[in-house]
């Protein structure tokens, strides 16, 4: 069984895997999990895993290299409003990786997460 999308500038389909969204499906059980713990290591941890799974689900769409690549290629898939939210969202991910001591907010933490689980759904994926 495979999800299928058309690119709304191209006819060319792309779909996700089978084991792309089974895999997607346990980073979000492992995702509430930690959200559910509410310590602050435990939420950053989420949005990394978040974000890995949009990564995934558009690498099987879009291909490319890197999330960067994928998101500026993915444009045309989610709304104006969302496709923002998403990058905000990466963005605050990187912070929490490459910038040692920043620590987002843990409203902003969740909100990243929501954003993350929102693109997943607009593309298809039932979590």
């Amino acid at each position: 069984m495979f999800l299928d999308f058309i690119f709304k500038k191209n006819t060319k389909r792309k779909s996700l895997s089978v084991y792309t969204v089974e895999n997607i499906k346990r980073d979000w059980k492992n995702i509430d999990v930690l959200l559910s713990q509410k310590r602050p290591s435990q939420l950053r941890q989420a949005l990394i895993i978040a974000d890995k799974s949009l990564d995934n689900a558009l690498g099987d769409i879009i291909g490319e290299s890197t999330m960067g690549e994928r998101l500026k290629k993915s444009k045309d898939l989610f709304d104006k409003n969302l496709y923002n939210k998403i990058w905000e969202a990466h963005k605050i991910r990187n912070s929490l990786v490459h910038e040692s001591g920043f620590e987002p907010p843990y409203f902003v933490v969740i909100k990243s997460v929501n954003n993350l689980k929102e693109a997943l759904y607009t593309l298809g994926i039932k979590l």
